[in-house]
């Protein structure tokens, strides 16, 4: 891949910045990366939606941060103008449709996480409420999403809300469960309070986490530099502090990080648990046997380990 510090690229190029282009499930255009130097099959899918209509050049980091753990990533860019109706909920679907089809070429993985950013942290938890009938979809992180044209989640009649409850089926199943976390920073101006991320998690609060960064900017998850963009023009109206928006971005990267090296980790604790279990029944077994009088050399070199 270029850096980022390529310049006089075009709209396309810095598209292909992300990763290859390819068309999956209904002529989704995705770019994907893969992190071949690890030389490793990879342990998980990783999908990236942008904000809306922001090129996914502006977030090499979340991928950078995402390959390093050896993650599929595929980039989404979110293009809020087409289709003109039911944008949100079809590209949630697409999402879906693409895993599916990915799934098939990536040997051991059977589930996948979203990482989106403002109308793509919407369309994540589209994806939570409406295609996870399997449990397909392990983690969910919605940087500052935005629940807006339409509302889906925090209408004041709640009776029209989805919902990010699990099924019953899967409330009591860790290995089927869904994570969902969420930032707000209470700025952009045009994310209304009523629709952030905190609203959400509002009525959500039990099945959902929520991270504050509050005066930090709606865009201070993007990586900066680039051409102007739509992302530049919300920028003179939410700033937000240089070392708050810093700090908010730098937690990110380590939440994305650690998600992997915690479960590797419980993994790793749980096989630790499994060994010491089975030398103290060695240990017992052998114990046994000295009692009957029958202790040979094997048993006696196993109980020095």
């Amino acid at each position: 891949f270029r850096s980022q510090g390529d310049k006089h690229m075009s709209s396309e190029d810095t598209e292909n910045l992300f990763g290859e282009e390819r068309y999956l499930g209904k002529n989704v255009r995705v770019f994907i990366a893969k992190n071949s130097r690890l030389g490793a099959r990879p342990v998980g899918i990783t999908f990236v939606l942008t904000a809306a209509n922001i090129p996914l050049s502006k977030y090499i980091s979340i991928r950078d941060a995402l390959l390093s753990i050896n993650h599929v990533v595929v980039g989404y860019m979110i293009n809020a103008l087409n289709p003109p109706l039911r944008n949100h909920r079809t590209k949630a679907q697409n999402v879906r449709d693409v895993f599916d089809e990915l799934a098939t070429e990536t040997r051991g993985v059977d589930r996948f996480d979203i990482v989106g950013h403002s109308v793509g942290g919407k369309i994540a938890l589209l994806v939570a409420a409406l295609h996870n009938e399997d449990g397909a979809l392990r983690n969910v992180l919605a940087l500052d999403p935005v629940d807006q044209s339409p509302v889906e989640f925090t209408n004041q009649n709640k009776a029209k809300n989805l919902s990010l409850v699990p099924d019953a089926d899967f409330t009591h199943n860790v290995l089927k469960r869904t994570n969902i976390t969420m930032t707000y920073t209470d700025t952009g101006f045009f994310v209304k309070a009523d629709h952030n991320g905190r609203a959400i998690h509002r009525n959500n609060s039990q099945n959902t986490k929520l991270i504050n960064h509050r005066n930090a900017g709606h865009m201070c998850y993007c990586d900066a530099g680039g051409k102007i963009s739509w992302g530049s023009v919300m920028k003179m109206a939410d700033n937000g502090s240089e070392e708050r928006n810093k700090k908010c971005k730098e937690e990110v990267i380590c939440i994305l990080k650690e998600k992997e090296k915690s479960k590797i980790g419980k993994g790793l604790k749980s096989a630790g648990k499994g060994m010491k279990g089975g030398l103290d029944d060695l240990k017992k077994d052998v114990d046994k046997v000295a009692k009957g009088g029958m202790v040979s050399m094997m048993a006696k070199s196993l109980m020095k380990f």
